[in-house]
C-alpha cells in the first residue's frame, strides 16, 4: 500500500516536472539542448529512475517513440 501512495505521488511529480519542461523550454521540450543537465531534467530523471526502481512501466505513445528516434539521430544514438 506505501508503494501504491508513493508512485501516486511520484507520478504527479514528474507530471509538474513535464509541465515546467515544457514552460522553460517549450513544448519540444526534450529535443531543447537547454533541457539537458538542467535542474528540471535532472529532477525528472531521479523520479522517472525511482518509478523504474519501484516496478513501474512506462507505456510510451507513437509520438513518445517518434520523439526519441528524433532524440537518438539527434545524439548519434542507435
Amino acid at each position: 500500500m506505501k508503494d501504491k501512495v508513493m508512485i501516486k505521488e511520484l507520478k504527479k511529480i514528474q507530471s509538474v516536472l513535464h509541465d515546467i519542461a515544457a514552460e522553460l523550454y517549450g513544448d519540444l521540450w526534450i529535443d531543447n539542448d537547454k533541457f539537458w543537465n538542467s535542474p528540471t531534467e535532472k529532477q525528472l530523471r531521479e523520479v522517472t529512475m525511482t518509478l523504474i526502481d519501484l516496478g513501474v512501466t512506462i507505456d510510451v505513445t507513437d509520438e513518445q517513440e517518434q520523439a526519441a528516434k528524433q532524440i537518438a539521430k539527434k545524439f548519434k544514438m542507435k
